[in-house]
């Protein structure tokens, strides 16, 4: 529960201003900023842009040192099979969100402003179990810094990925959902402040992101991913109600960098989902259809099933199974079709048995499940 006071971070600051800046250049961006690119879903941002555009890409990198920095940002190229060449049109800014000016110099900060002509601001702390206030530094503030970059030296077009999480967190206006959730919305209410403020913004909100529908490469730090895996350690799952709204990770990146290169859809929100949500039984009856042993049960079964592991289910995923989980996902009949959908722009791949089985076969790889 979100019980940190917010009021004061949903005012943008006066000096965040565009409205008498002069405009980034127009045409295909040459140089363009990244954050989060060692991320789940940055890092197919980062060979999604490679692909679609010949800009060099600067990717804001928390790291010990800028060799540590490329060889991870290396690593995120190499699980999606993009050539190591492309390596040479990407140039590391150590930095943190959490940071004033990301912790560079005033001077840096202004060059980099000069230096780019578009923000993809993907970076994030995601953690659906931290508080309010252990999460606004990087997630608030983070964003915050991002906006003033924006509006430094000259008006930069600034895509900010957010969430479908950010729905009920603005029903409940930042109370009563997860403090991740919160610290969305709440930066949401900042980019469309500078919006106001004659900044070309753009928001797109992925919802569950699942794995790569080519590879089947999956987040291992994801949430989502973590509940799948101890289910199937469980051998059970859910008989749980609800919907989810879903994206294969790959169909998100694609549609977040297609959407992002229309100048006509400057200024809108985007709901970066298929166009018809998930049930919950649905999504594990995929695994059953690939072969894994995985009947539906009560959701408290299911949860004593998971205790019942014990050491190979981490407390933190019990807490996600028990509590977060049921605020995530809408209830049957909830909209989450939103002002614009991403998937009514391109056809989302197919959710199949072959599918579940090329996830299963990167988690066996990975060892991220037992052999079975």
């Amino acid at each position: 529960m979100v019980s940190f006071p917010i009021a004061e971070d949903l005012r943008l600051p006066a000096e965040i201003d565009a409205s008498a800046l002069p405009d980034a250049p127009e045409g295909p961006p040459e140089r363009i900023l990244l954050t989060g690119a060692t991320g789940f879903l940055g890092g197919f941002l980062l060979a999604d842009l490679l692909d679609a555009t010949d800009a060099r890409i600067h990717c804001l990198v928390r790291a010990e040192s800028a060799g540590e920095a490329r060889e991870r940002l290396a690593g995120q190229l190499r699980a999606r099979n993009v050539p190591e060449h492309h390596m040479s049109r990407i140039d590391v800014v150590p930095g943190s969100l959490a940071k004033p000016r990301f912790g560079l110099s005033d001077e840096e900060f202004s060059d980099l402003s000069r230096g780019i002509d578009v923000i993809y601001h993907c970076g994030a702390w995601v953690n659906l179990l931290a508080s309010y206030p252990i999460l606004r530094g990087c997630n608030v503030s983070g964003t915050l810094e991002i906006l003033r970059l924006a509006t430094r030296t000259r008006r930069i077009p600034v895509h900010y990925i957010s969430t479908m999480g950010v729905i009920p967190a603005a029903r409940e206006a930042g109370t009563g959902v997860s403090g991740y959730c919160a610290t969305k919305w709440v930066a949401e209410q900042l980019v469309a402040q500078a919006a106001d403020r004659g900044s070309p913004t753009m928001v797109h909100r992925p919802g569950v992101i699942l794995a790569d529908s080519r590879t089947g490469l999956v987040g291992k730090s994801d949430w989502f991913v973590h509940l799948t895996t101890a289910s199937i350690r469980a051998g059970c799952a859910p008989d749980h109600p609800g919907l989810l709204p879903v994206g294969t990770v790959d169909f998100t990146s694609r549609a977040i960098v297609e959407l992002s290169l229309s100048r006509r859809a400057r200024g809108q929100v985007f709901h970066v989902i298929d166009p018809e949500p998930l049930p919950f039984r649905s999504y594990f009856q995929g695994f059953a259809d690939a072969g894994v042993d995985l009947p539906l049960v009560p959701f408290d079964t299911w949860l004593e099933r998971l205790r019942d592991l014990g050491d190979e289910v981490p407390r933190s995923t019990l807490r996600l199974a028990g509590e977060t989980l049921r605020q995530m996902i809408p209830a049957p009949g909830q909209d989450t079709a939103g002002p614009a959908a991403a998937s009514a722009h391109r056809a989302p791949p197919v959710l199949d048995s072959d599918y579940f089985r090329r996830m299963l076969a990167f988690l066996n790889r990975d060892a991220v499940l037992p052999a079975r």
